[in-house]
């Protein structure tokens, strides 16, 4: 596997508010390795989620330094920065802002290979078959509205879409949070099936410890926009 590496140097976030304002992040250093599974975990507030949009490259920093593969992309624009999206996708707890509920499941599926990819449409359905087969999902799905959809067969739409343009980095942002059991459990199964079938680095930003130690081999925690500690889990318990 080809070693990848995200660094972040003092990454600082603020937003303006009618309180003035709010410092979301705090001088973050972060290195991110290709092959690790990484968990963040903090209460709401504490800044997970503002750092996954950060390293995804949905938002910017108001101050420090980004770089993938050594090269600085803290402000990345245009024809670079689609580059830099096939190589990382995130996924959010909220299916209704990233999946459209008047399209099909494939159509939603297929749309970051039509986006970020060269690929025709024959092509483009055999690379979402072929990912629906190694995660166990039925072919019957792809013509259903997404509006059809439960909560836990939406978010796992938008896992496969997600891992169609095969990146080498998945951010996943409170995915399994207000599940039942049984699709949370499906969701972090099908987690730990994609780290092992298509070797790649996951970071998890999630609330559940039990959850985060499942799929994780780091668990950062994080307070008021600052990363307080990291735990190392044991071997026996990595999925990687």
């Amino acid at each position: 596997m080809e070693y990848r590496e995200i660094l972040l140097q003092g990454i600082n976030k603020t937003y303006m508010t009618n309180k003035g304002e709010f410092h979301a992040l705090d001088n973050i250093d972060l290195k991110i390795r290709s092959g690790e599974s990484i968990s963040i975990l903090g209460e709401s507030g504490s800044g997970k989620s503002t750092l996954a949009k950060i390293i995804s490259k949905i938002e910017n920093p108001t101050s420090g330094k980004m770089f993938f593969d050594k090269e600085n992309i803290t402000n990345l624009k245009g024809k670079k920065l689609l580059n830099f999206r096939k190589d990382i996708q995130i996924v959010f707890q909220d299916t209704s802002g990233t999946l459209n509920p008047k399209l099909s499941v494939l159509r939603n599926m297929e749309e970051g290979l039509v986006n970020l990819t060269n690929y025709n449409k024959n092509e483009r359905k055999e690379i979402i078959l072929e990912l629906m087969k190694k995660l166990n999902m039925k072919e019957e799905i792809l013509n259903t509205p997404v509006r059809k959809l439960s909560g836990g067969e939406a978010r796992r739409v938008s896992l496969i879409r997600a891992l169609g343009t095969n990146p080498s980095f998945l951010v996943l942002d409170e995915i399994t949070s207000g599940l039942d059991l049984i699709s949370e459990d499906m969701v972090l199964d099908m987690i730990s099936d994609s780290i092992r079938a298509f070797n790649m680095t996951v970071i998890f930003v999630t609330h559940d410890e039990e959850s985060a130690k499942r799929i994780s081999n780091r668990l950062l925690y994080m307070d008021k926009g600052k990363i307080m500690y990291e735990k190392a889990i044991k071997a026996e318990r990595m999925i990687i």
